[in-house]
């Protein structure tokens, strides 16, 4: 297997932090020291990785001025950044792996969730609709922490065990994943109505609401454009 270079490591990880909200559009990210010394690598490294970033259209490199974040939903990021770890596993295989796990959950979460579990997700929700329109990083930072709430507030920490390796898949491919217009709004629309369930501890429900949340993320999958 070929060894991954450190600037294809460099610059999925700067994708990942700017998808997790550490850096937002149109700010300057943190000086080439700095950078250096957050991700453990050489100048030489890092300038090479910034160069790949900006041919994608993730950052912009102004002379004299420094390195501007752009948006992600205008980048053109390719599945071929993903961990060689995740090279033969399928999205699609993830949403059914998902399925095992969330669906119940909810059940077991509409028993268990306590006050201040709901507030969370409510929280949570709020945010989600709050990047709905122009902050896809945020959107997809906040919609992962709202399904992994559902799940620790389950109190099965076996199905949280098996939900973080789902976490740091989608930490890096969520944003690799091509985005339709719309798809933000329908997904926050689905955390509505689960939350709307959980709040009246309606298992049936939520677990009816999660099934068509994931089956509609499935079926999105199998068509969305792009070469992922």
């Amino acid at each position: 297997m070929q060894k991954e270079s450190l600037s294809n490591q460099a610059m999925r990880e700067i994708i990942a932090m700017i998808a997790g909200g550490a850096y937002r559009v149109g700010e300057r990210m943190p000086a080439e020291r700095s950078l250096c010394e957050q991700l453990g690598i050489s100048r030489g490294t890092l300038r090479k990785a910034l160069e790949g970033l900006e041919k994608l259209g993730v950052v912009s490199i102004r002379p004299n001025s420094g390195i501007y974040v752009n948006s992600l939903s205008d980048a053109k990021i390719t599945h071929k950044l993903l961990p060689p770890a995740f090279d033969n596993v399928r999205l699609e295989d993830v949403v059914l792996a998902r399925k095992a796990i969330e669906i119940p959950a909810c059940a077991l979460a509409c028993e268990r969730i306590d006050d201040k579990q709901i507030k969370a997700l409510e929280k949570l929700a709020r945010l989600m609709q709050d990047a709905v329109e122009d902050d896809l990083a945020g959107f997809l930072k906040h919609d992962m922490l709202f399904h992994q709430a559902i799940v620790q507030a389950s109190g099965n920490m076996v199905l949280v065990k098996a939900f973080e390796a789902i976490y740091e898949y989608h930490r890096f491919s969520s944003v690799f994943t091509s985005q339709q217009e719309g798809e933000e709004q329908i997904a926050a629309d689905f955390h509505e109505k689960i939350l709307s369930a959980l709040k009246r501890r309606d298992s049936v429900a939520c677990q009816k609401i999660m099934t068509g949340h994931l089956d509609y993320m499935q079926r999105y999958n199998k068509t969305a454009p792009g070469d992922y």
